[in-house]
């Protein structure tokens, strides 16, 4: 009696333990280097990838940084971008507010590539300042995470699955053509996967790092947090993230490793037959106690 009671312990063990496997918490920050040349304090491409000494108390020197001759004050800087790893969320750290307008400019679309085949389209010569449309075949992003009109109050956003037909939309200015692109053009060549609402919390730096793990440095002012779900997206092969503003004065670029983005945190129900399970052998335990005395 007593063999069975061990082997019930142990199978209900290895039940919970599985039930609970893909469960992990916390941020992880996947920001890389700017795929464009930096102003402010910085030189072109600093960071370690460059080569260069890094300020940026993330060897990154994103923050506190946009893309040259571009304006330099924190209100136009992308600052993070995390991926949570309890949610499959994407969550961006911005001192640009996605929810308004500045100077008539918005935030941009979020594209996504899952299989290392992005580039940065360039604009024909001769196109000046003013927005230019790209077919996706010259950019090879797989999804892009489309906000209908944050500036509005509208919070909605869809997750399209892109076709080498689907319309991009260029940045604002030519000389800022390496942030490209900026908008998601809806179409009938692209399909939706999924949909959702995205909130928008504000944080300082330091509460950006005690909430988030994430270090976005001294820029003081105020960051933005936003984040969406990214079910519906296969991220199994790892994915790289392109983000700014419709101008392009800022470029923010994220890369999720493969193996990151696991299966969501198991359901209630998922809990609650591992716990039973777990109870069930107690009785038996304390069952199989009394008929031993």
């Amino acid at each position: 009696m007593r063999t069975q009671t061990y082997q019930i312990i142990a199978a209900a063990s290895v039940a919970l333990a599985l039930s609970i496997y893909h469960v992990h918490a916390g941020y992880v920050d996947i920001t890389i280097d700017d795929g464009g040349p930096k102003s402010g304090s910085y030189t072109v491409q600093d960071g370690p990838a460059a080569g260069h000494a890094s300020s940026d108390p993330r060897g990154i020197n994103e923050s506190g940084s946009v893309t040259a001759n571009c304006v330099n004050n924190a209100t136009w800087d992308l600052r993070a971008i995390a991926f949570d790893v309890s949610t499959n969320k994407l969550t961006v750290v911005s001192g640009f507010n996605p929810l308004a307008l500045n100077d008539g400019i918005g935030i941009g679309d979020i594209f996504i590539d899952t299989n290392n085949s992005y580039s940065v389209p360039s604009r024909p010569d001769g196109v000046g300042n003013g927005y230019f449309n790209y077919a996706n075949s010259t950019a090879g992003y797989e999804y892009a995470i489309h906000l209908i009109d944050p500036s509005t109050g509208n919070l909605n956003y869809n997750i399209a699955a892109l076709s080498g037909a689907s319309v991009l939309q260029s940045t604002g200015y030519a000389q800022n053509a390496f942030s490209d692109p900026a908008k998601l053009i809806p179409s009938g060549a692209d399909t939706s996967v999924s949909s959702g609402q995205f909130s928008v919390i504000t944080l300082s730096d330091a509460g950006v790092l005690a909430n988030m793990g994430v270090n976005v440095g001294t820029n003081g002012g105020t960051n933005y947090v936003f984040s969406f779900d990214l079910t519906g997206v296969s991220l199994a092969n790892g994915a790289t993230f392109r983000l700014t503003e419709t101008c392009g004065n800022d470029l923010l670029v994220g890369h999720l490793a493969a193996g990151v983005a696991i299966a969501a945190v198991p359901e209630t129900s998922t809990w609650v037959m591992g716990f039973l399970a777990l109870g069930a052998v107690a009785f038996m335990v304390r069952r199989n106690a009394r008929l031993s005395a």
